[in-house]
């Protein structure tokens, strides 16, 4: 039985411009993933992190930090979300950099929707990595076999399902939705 359900940030709450912006697949290696990884498990500042992808993409900081700034949220998801806690717990588990991450859930009053958030760069993990899994399903108090993943990365679905994890792929509010509805009935 499913007692909790886990949502990614970007590319599933919101719109990913990152992988836009430096046009790499986000589901392959790169510079811009080591760059990504750094920021995201908290061992690169915030600025420092602009700085280098203004940088090595010859556009101003300021443009850069306004990309992410402006991504867009889901409201049709959002919506479902609110559904959904009537009957499940539910946590955000996103690869970010507090800097950014924190006053932008707050902002969007997104903090009152989820039971519990974990943000990679405060707890010095990352997706796909087992520990992250672990550590917000203790935070829930649920066990791996009890909790949903949604993900638009496909390493980090594989990562959940084998610490026996149920996980969807994200692609469109559409399809995740039939796959969670099937799964949580």
């Amino acid at each position: 039985m499913i007692k909790a359900i886990i949502f990614d940030y970007f590319g599933v709450i919101c719109s990913d411009e990152y992988w836009r912006l430096v046009k790499e697949d986000k589901n392959l290696g790169g510079s811009f993933h080591d760059l990504s990884n750094a920021v995201n498990a908290g061992t690169m500042p915030w600025q420092e992190f602009i700085d280098i992808v203004a940088q090595k993409t010859s556009i101003e900081p300021d443009r850069v930090k306004v990309l992410f700034e402006t991504a867009k949220i889901n409201p049709e998801l959002l919506a479902y979300i609110t559904k959904l806690k009537d009957t499940h717990q539910i946590g955000l588990l996103t690869n970010g950099h507090y800097e950014f991450l924190e006053p932008r859930i707050k902002e969007m009053h997104l903090d009152r929707l989820f039971d519990v958030i974990v943000i990679s760069s405060r707890v010095g993990m990352i997706k796909p990595y087992a520990e992250i899994y672990t550590h917000i399903l203790d935070k829930m108090g649920v066990k791996a076999s009890e909790a949903v993943l949604i993900d638009d990365i496909e390493r980090n679905v594989t990562a959940a399902e084998t610490i026996d994890m149920k996980a969807i792929l994200y692609r469109n509010f559409r399809q995740m939705k039939e796959e969670l509805e099937k799964l949580i009935k």
